[in-house]
């Protein structure tokens, strides 16, 4: 398995806990809908670092489901409206070596 995170730091204060919110939303109902055709597509988190920072985390089974998730989101970036509050990602992409989750209780 893969993963790729990608950390977005704000522009000169762009940010701020209401401009997070509405991104949320609109990573949730308009980004994430379109990674689920993505082969191999395991998930994809976002976290908000102290009103300051966007980081988010694909997990997919191919470095090519990653590489597209990327793609993907410089897409979404380049047509929402914080796009000028949001800094050119930094991008680390790799294999997982250890994949553990938690065990359902019963």
């Amino acid at each position: 398995m893969y993963a790729v995170i990608r950390r977005y730091a704000s522009k000169e204060r762009g940010l701020t806990k209401d401009k997070l919110k509405d991104l949320q939303q609109r990573i949730d109902h308009d980004f994430v809908p379109m990674l689920h055709d993505v082969p191999g597509f395991h998930g994809y988190y976002a976290m908000n670092v102290n009103d300051r920072e966007l980081v988010t985390i694909s997990i997919c089974e191919t470095k090519a489901g990653v590489t597209e998730t990327t793609r993907r989101a410089a897409d979404f970036v380049k047509k929402d409206p914080l796009k000028d509050a949001l800094g050119t990602p930094e991008v680390f992409e790799g294999d997982l070596m250890i994949v553990k989750e938690a065990i359902a209780a019963r």
